[in-house]
């Protein structure tokens, strides 16, 4: 009875051996739905082959064992979703702690759309993108474009593109001094050594019973 209830798997060239009892705890998946009249069954050997990654299917096996999916770290995210999907296992169930690791290539993959989103922003735009987003496509279609609406994208693009032409960069650099300047300005401001002091003209006796002025500083401001 228990030779019966055994299953042999050839993942990727390395056997493994459960139980149908086991692959069937996690039931709608690929492997709970095995039967000896799939093509990749081989009944001489006795076992069904899989052309996947074997070290993840260790871990998928485990899962089926456990109930607990932990992500391998030698391999990539992406291709620990793809076996996932091949085995038909959703990859929210992976277990926290492993979860931080196994997320961590969304977010490569999110911060590399924004750098590639970027890289487009900073192409130039063509006439007709420009004409329509300073509203004269009609009469760029027309043909009648005035002075006036050949200058303005330029003058938009010195002040909101500093690395669409030498100009916009050199007022880019201007505009980073007087910030920076600001900046210190406002740090130094507030040092005791850098405070105006308030002095005051008082009068004063002497021993010699005369009369004398002296500076008195009270405070800074």
């Amino acid at each position: 009875m228990d030779a019966d209830n055994r299953v042999i798997l050839n993942c990727g060239g390395i056997r493994h051996e459960t139980y149908k009892t086991t692959l069937k705890k996690i039931p709608a998946t690929r492997l709970s739905r095995l039967t000896e009249a799939l093509a990749n069954y081989d009944p001489v050997l006795n076992e069904y082959f899989f052309d996947r990654h074997p070290a993840v299917f260790a871990q998928i096996l485990n899962y089926y064992r456990t109930g607990k999916l932990h992500y391998p770290t030698d391999v990539c995210g992406p291709l620990f979703e793809e076996e996932l999907e091949y085995w038909g296992l959703d990859s929210n169930q992976v277990e926290p702690c492993c979860w931080m690791t196994y997320t961590q290539h969304r977010d490569t993959q999110e911060t590399l759309a924004v750098l590639d989103r970027l890289d487009l922003d900073t192409e130039k735009p063509s006439e007709e993108e420009l004409a329509k987003r300073f509203g004269y496509e009609d009469e760029y279609y027309n043909g009648n474009i005035s002075r006036w609406m050949k200058i303005k994208p330029r003058i938009w693009s010195t002040f909101d593109e500093p690395y669409s032409s030498h100009t916009a960069k050199g007022v880019g650099i201007v505009s980073v001094f007087f910030i920076c300047t600001s900046i210190l300005t406002f740090c130094l401001k507030t040092h005791p050594d850098m405070r105006v002091p308030i002095i005051h003209n008082i009068t004063v006796k002497t021993p010699q019973n005369t009369t004398a002025w002296t500076l008195d500083k009270y405070g800074t401001n």
